[in-house]
């Protein structure tokens, strides 16, 4: 026993596991080691996962150590359970594993139980060969057809471009606009240009934002590119004009009543609007965002190749019958939208339940047309993914359905502690990734 602690010691000093620890009471300290940095295990390097447990007593203490492994849609796996007796100023050691497991995301718990009452317990993911997801396409015969006649019917909308100037913003490197234009069906969206103040002509990066994120204008300081951060439809500086109530329901009744049909025709009407711009250098667009704008970085990259580079973090909207197992929201939302269709009816419990079965098929049917992990396969230019390894939003098995699709060059990076969000580290190396793919040196900073 005393060998297998110092092997782990030793794991930890030299950085191959990544710890956290915290005090079951003011008597013992528990510290729970993953034995992978970034909490993925990549074959034939075995799941591992290392306890220990410090009695700072002079008496010895049991206790009952329980660990528990679920996959990531909750299907129970495996139940470990160990009485110990710790002597008093020792530490206890255990390491717990998961034999043969499936490409995949999985789901720990660790509890510390004495006299029935659980001292200490913590819940986390860990994921294994998650580029071997089975995530099928399930794009209908007509889904090309049908974003391609898309991209028609946007090209037919005159864009419109209004900028104004806002003077608040425009105090450093940048002159910072208001930008209006007109996107699919006729609907006024909005963004912010960074324009540089700087003669020349520049690289873009286009941001696309969160699911009903709070607007905010591009960067100050000069960092080599012109930006322009999109406002979708109904969303951010578009809120005032909202008229689509809950926007990821909004139309479900038809793959061209959905709301995302013109959300996603607006990522593209911002690119549009970059290369109208005298000042940026339309050979060199690169698209990025997180959670929903990490949806619309992979819309955007797949549906027109004027995007050169992606930069998408956490990004939700792919393989929904996983997505809807996996966490509760947005499943909540579509539960919702179809209570409100059924109202108060005098069906039987039989004519309910066929009728929410239907409503749910053709709720798959519409959303497979917006799906990324189908949208993924004609993206052509490299791209970048960053994951919250505990994100029970947009949970890291959706980000790779899509990410395992992406056939040109691509790379991805997980945060083992970020729940909806990525790390410093990640945007600091995102940023790198496109400086590097558009061919920018540090002259060009």
């Amino acid at each position: 026993m005393k060998t297998k602690y110092i092997y782990l010691l030793s794991l930890w000093i030299i950085g191959c596991l990544n710890a956290f620890s915290t005090e079951a009471n003011d008597k013992l300290s528990v510290t729970v080691a993953v034995a992978d940095s970034d909490y993925i295990f990549l074959a034939p390097e075995a799941v591992k996962i290392a306890i220990n447990i410090e009695n700072k007593n002079q008496w010895p203490v049991t206790g009952n150590l329980v660990v528990t492994l679920t996959t990531d849609d909750y299907k129970p796996l495996k139940n470990d359970s160990a009485a110990i007796e710790i002597n008093g100023k020792t530490t206890y050691s255990e390491t717990f594993g998961l034999d043969n497991p499936v490409p995949g995301f999985y789901r720990c718990t660790v509890q510390l139980k004495q006299d029935s009452s659980v001292v200490y317990e913590k819940k986390f993911n860990f994921g294994y060969e998650p580029e071997k997801i089975s995530s099928p396409m399930d794009a209908k015969a007509d889904f090309k057809e049908f974003w391609d006649n898309n991209l028609k019917e946007l090209a037919k909308v005159q864009p419109e471009y209004k900028l104004t100037l806002v003077p608040e913003y425009s105090q450093v490197d940048y002159d910072i606009y208001l930008v209006e234009m007109r996107s699919f069906a006729n609907e006024l969206i909005r963004g912010y240009y960074g324009k540089p103040k700087r003669e020349g002509k520049y690289p873009v990066i286009v941001d696309y934002m969160g699911y009903g994120a709070t607007p905010y204008p591009p960067t100050q300081w000069w960092d080599g590119f012109a930006h322009f951060i999109l406002s979708i439809r109904g969303q951010a500086l578009n809120l005032p004009e909202n008229h689509y109530n809950s926007w990821i329901t909004y139309g479900l009744e038809s793959k061209e009543d959905y709301y995302y049909r013109g959300a996603y025709l607006d990522a593209v009407r911002a690119l549009d609007f970059v290369c109208s711009r005298p000042e940026v250098d339309a050979e060199k667009i690169a698209v990025r965002g997180g959670s929903q704008g990490g949806t619309l970085s992979f819309v955007a990259a797949a549906l027109d190749k004027r995007v050169k580079v992606a930069a998408a973090s956490i990004p939700g909207f792919s393989d929904y019958h996983s997505w809807f197992h996996i966490v509760n929201w947005p499943r909540s939302e579509f539960e919702y939208y179809i209570q409100r269709k059924m109202g108060d009816t005098d069906m039987t419990s039989e004519e309910a339940q066929q009728y929410v079965k239907a409503q749910v098929e053709t709720i798959y049917g519409v959303l497979s047309y917006f799906d990324i992990k189908n949208l993924a396969q004609w993206i052509e230019c490299p791209l970048i993914m960053g994951i919250g390894m505990q994100d029970e939003v947009c949970p890291p098995h959706i980000n790779f359905a899509a990410y395992n699709q992406v056939k040109s060059e691509k790379r991805w990076m997980a945060c083992p502690d970020c729940g909806h969000n990525v790390s410093n580290e990640y945007n600091d190396e995102s940023l790198r990734f496109i400086k590097e793919k558009l061919g920018m040196t540090e002259k060009d900073v």
